[in-house]
């Protein structure tokens, strides 16, 4: 499976637990499994979609100096 497949699936489950928690909150049930669900599922997506803004604390630290060196 891609990763573009997985996020798609991902995506999908996601509105299917979203209408599932929905009915369940307006009839008054308990709706914690799916909250649970919903938030590892958010989590795993975010992982997937996330854009790295630098290489990690080498290069940020790395940025800092030369702005005091030049």
């Amino acid at each position: 499976m891609t990763q573009g497949d997985l996020i798609t699936t991902i995506q999908e489950e996601l509105q299917i637990l979203n209408r599932e928690i929905d009915y369940k909150i307006i009839k008054g049930f308990d709706y914690h499994t799916e909250a649970k669900r919903h938030k590892f599922l958010l989590r795993q997506l975010h992982n997937l979609t996330r854009t790295y803004q630098s290489t990690g604390w080498l290069q940020r630290a790395s940025s800092l100096v030369s702005t005091f060196i030049f």
